[in-house]
């Protein structure tokens, strides 16, 4: 029986797979949802839930550990369309506080965050539009403005076709390094930041797109993003400004592992260039033995045949 060879892009596929949700995962997201709808109609007579944002796009990551899920609350125009945001967002905290006792409100955003076991749930009250658009609270004034979301769903849809779906793994891995590296960057900054870079340029393989992330990221001088939801307002980068430069030296040498990888993957060289890969997501891109074990399963090999597969590896 023939070995099983592992190359970079073998380890970098298992690596996209293994950042998406779960199924359990994403059955205990709307199945969370799910009860809060059931809550809520104690209180409102008629409203539903959005679930937006990176859920949508199925640029979330896993784990589900600490994430941030945005949910909308909408009303019917009628109900809302007149009243300020900050009456709407009171009542509705107040709701939230008497069933979930741990819930914080941000007030200056008009945002609930009610937490759900490991993850949390962002919400906001609204109402929809004729035009299907999204009525939200203004981050800074007390009104109601235009989220219009589906013009960059359809932008990222598009690019993400044109790298054969691959966008939202690529997405997902560079969240991932955010996530391990310190977590400097807003993940929906960097979501627009990598679908923007990619638009720019032809499919190539993950390990290429990554290092070309890397490298482009560094040209951006300015870490903030034009919100597409509403051009009125900007994304910023940094969680905090004070890393600015710790950000900048984290782009600098996360290029250089990824640049040295890409020379031993063209060498030939798969073990060296599995290693960069590896000290550029340590813990999390998948080892020279996770990659065999993943392309014997696979080939559905079982039993004694593939302990014996195994150990030819060793």
């Amino acid at each position: 029986m023939a070995k099983p060879q592992a190359t970079v892009e073998d380890g970098f596929k298992l690596f996209a797979k293994n950042t998406d949700l779960t199924l359990a995962e994403y059955l205990l997201v709307t199945q969370s949802q799910a009860e809060i709808e059931q809550f809520l109609r104690a209180f409102f007579p008629a409203f539903s839930t959005v679930l937006h944002g990176s859920f949508s796009r199925k640029t979330m990551i896993s784990p589900l550990r600490g994430a941030s899920i945005n949910m909308l609350v909408l009303f019917q125009d009628s109900q809302i369309k007149h009243r300020l945001p900050s009456l709407v967002f009171k009542e509705l905290s107040e709701c939230f506080v008497e069933q979930y006792p741990d819930t914080q409100s941000i007030k200056n955003s008009n945002t609930i965050i009610v937490p759900i076991e490991n993850f949390s749930f962002n919400i906001q009250p609204g109402y929809s539009t004729d035009d299907h658009v999204y009525m939200l609270p203004a981050p800074i004034f007390n009104d109601w403005i235009k989220h219009d979301s589906h013009h960059y769903n359809e932008y990222f849809v598009k690019v993400n076709v044109h790298h054969k779906g691959e966008l939202t793994a690529i997405v997902r891995m560079i969240k991932t390094w955010n996530r391990i590296s310190g977590k400097y960057f807003d993940g929906y900054y960097l979501e627009l930041l990598v679908t923007d870079l990619m638009a720019r340029c032809e499919s190539r393989s993950l390990s290429e797109s990554i290092c070309y992330i890397f490298k482009t990221a560094l040209n951006e001088v300015v870490f903030q993003k034009q919100d597409p939801a509403n051009k009125e307002f900007d994304v910023e980068g940094l969680y905090d400004i004070e890393n600015l430069i710790k950000a900048m030296l984290l782009l600098k040498e996360s290029y250089r592992i990824a640049e040295e990888a890409i020379a031993f993957e063209q060498r030939n060289e798969m073990e060296k260039a599995i290693a960069c890969w590896n000290q550029l997501f340590p813990g999390v891109f998948p080892t020279h033995t996770d990659m065999v074990i993943s392309k014997i399963r696979n080939k559905g090999v079982k039993g004694a045949d593939a302990l014996r597969m195994m150990l030819d590896h060793k």
